[in-house]
């Protein structure tokens, strides 16, 4: 609740401080007192748009400053997200100069002045001739039906829609990525083509090489086997020869010495591998050169080349390429498969949801007829007997208006008079009916979800006796559940108040100034006297009756 507001150098308010209580707080005074002073003071505590119309007359800057205390989840939520520390308080203030530029603050910490406005919208509702009332959003008037309605329909919306969401996206990133995908899918198999006909393997390269090495030096390569055998086998002396004289020539003493023996092992080692040397160089210069398989190698290495170039890796990473297209136009050859699926998934989402919508739209329209049955006893006695009120109830079948909500538009409208059409409620009910209506809604248990502070200004507008009386105890009810804040120049509603303020003016040194003050006890009862219209004994008397009364309203 909001416990103190503090207003300096406001329009033609110098300095005010005002201690506010639970319940129903009234506000009352002459004609042209500055009563609006007030709604726009808290109106700028709460992020209204600023105007330099605020600043008193020779003031450099106004300013307001609204203490508010009280648990909520949005709340903490909010000052969390702007890094504000919680405390026990929330001292709010805002600072207007006189070019009409502002600045915002929440426990002495700067903010945006959109941060002020979430507030506002979690603690505040205006109700008065120029500020924005919420009974006028066509979102707040489906919620009053929706208040009512079973909370299993309305989840089986909700997941309807969720599930149909999800496929419809599926769906649109499958069909958006078609064209760009078979492009890719194209160039995919080319290069898969490509580097398969190269056979790749791990080392490709490096194995390429030396055959090209082996073919461009063929001859070379045949003349340095032939003349190795020729060394090994049949010079004068051969290799085999000289070695094999070493040989006896170790053998003739190894037995006198252990190195000579270790000598002779070796040379027959050596004289093992020189046979076995043979058959290899052979082999070498068995081999044909083949200028066409050459070519083919050449050829194959530089296409490898190049496709490790083009890809930036070498033939392990090729593979590894390799391999994810393959699962990647596996996936595509099974892509018509995975539409016609999810097409047919669509079309029983679709339908899922649309019988969902076909029940919230029938309970909308049911509880709609409800509450307008609800209100009537509580409009007779506001003053509103000759309005009629519907809600229109509209499903759109087209998916563009398709929500979690379902796909209803709802309006309340109005019938000001029998045989008149209907017309939207803002564009008919004035605001002191506007009020009214949500003492009607408040009274029939229509509005369970309001803001914390509601604020009433025009509520009292053309109406009088028992009606009168009707509104006072109307919002003393709802002060029951949330601070009540109202404007009023009927003593019968003020009558009903647990505080009572009057706003008067006057002059000093040539200036007018406007003043809050509390009323208590005799005081409170001289002011109903003077808003019957005397303060004699008679005033006074009925004065003390209707006191009496709005106590035993507020005792209810």
């Amino acid at each position: 609740m909001l416990t103190s507001l503090t207003v300096k150098q406001f329009a033609l308010i110098d300095k005010a401080q005002l201690e506010l209580e639970p319940g129903m707080t009234v506000f009352t005074g002459e004609t042209g007192a500055g009563k609006s002073m007030l709604v726009d003071a808290l109106g700028a505590a709460f992020g209204a748009r600023a105007s330099s119309d605020w600043v008193r007359h020779g003031a450099e800057r106004a300013e307001v400053v609204a203490v508010w205390d009280g648990e909520d989840d949005r709340i903490n939520a909010l000052l969390s997200d702007q890094d504000i520390e919680l405390e026990d308080e929330l001292i709010l203030k805002r600072v207007i100069g006189r070019d009409g530029r502002s600045r915002a603050y929440i426990n002495a910490t700067p903010v945006p002045l959109k941060t002020l406005q979430k507030l506002g919208q979690i603690c505040l509702d205006l109700h008065g001739q120029h500020e924005h009332q919420m009974l006028m959003k066509p979102g707040f008037q489906c919620s009053l039906l929706d208040e009512r309605v079973n909370d299993a329909v309305r989840h089986e919306v909700e997941e309807a829609f969720k599930q149909w969401r999800q496929i419809v996206r599926r769906m649109e990133t499958l069909q958006s990525e078609r064209g760009e995908t078979e492009q890719k899918a194209a160039w995919m198999r080319d290069e898969f083509a490509r580097l398969q006909a190269l056979e790749v393997e791990e080392g490709l390269g490096e194995q390429l090489q030396a055959e090209v090495e082996a073919g461009r030096h063929h001859a070379q390569i045949q003349q340095a086997a032939a003349e190795a055998l020729m060394l090994l086998d049949e010079a004068e002396p051969s290799a085999r020869q000289l070695v094999a004289r070493a040989g006896h020539a170790v053998e003739t003493a190894s037995s006198y010495h252990d190195g000579l023996k270790r000598a002779g092992e070796m040379i027959e080692q050596i004289d093992v591998l020189m046979g076995e040397l043979e058959p290899e160089l052979h082999a070498v210069l068995d081999e044909s050169f083949d200028p066409q398989l050459l070519r083919q190698h050449e050829e194959r290495l530089m296409q490898l080349h190049e496709a490790m170039r083009r890809h930036g890796t070498d033939e392990g990473g090729l593979l590894q390429l390799m391999r994810e297209w393959e699962e990647r136009l596996s996936a595509l050859d099974t892509a018509g498969w995975d539409e016609a699926s999810l097409a047919k998934a669509l079309s029983e989402a679709e339908g899922r949801f649309s019988q969902a919508a076909e029940t919230l739209t029938a309970a909308r329209v049911a509880c709609g007829k409800e509450l307008a049955e609800a209100l009537r006893p509580f409009m007779d006695r506001l003053s509103l007997a000759s309005m009629e009120i519907r809600f229109d109830v509209r499903p759109d079948g087209s998916k563009s208006s398709w929500s979690a909500a379902g796909w209803d538009s709802v309006s309340m409208q109005v019938m000001s008079n029998p045989g008149e059409p209907w017309r939207e409620l803002g564009s008919v009910a004035s605001g002191g009916e506007l009020s009214r209506l949500v003492l009607a809604l408040k009274g029939c248990g229509a509005l369970a979800r309001m803001p914390h502070i509601a604020v009433f200004d025009e509520v009292d507008t053309g109406i009088g006796g028992e009606t009168a009386w009707c509104v006072g105890e109307l919002l003393a009810l709802m002060g029951n559940d949330r601070q009540v804040l109202v404007i009023s120049h009927l003593p019968q509603v003020a009558s009903c108040a647990d505080q009572q303020v009057v706003i008067s003016k006057r002059e000093r040194d040539g200036r007018t100034l406007t003043s809050l003050n509390p009323v208590l006890d005799d005081q409170r009862m001289q002011e109903i006297a003077r808003m019957l219209g005397g303060v004699d004994n008679d005033s006074r008397r009925h004065a003390e009756t209707m006191l009496g009364r709005g106590s035993m309203v507020r005792s209810q």
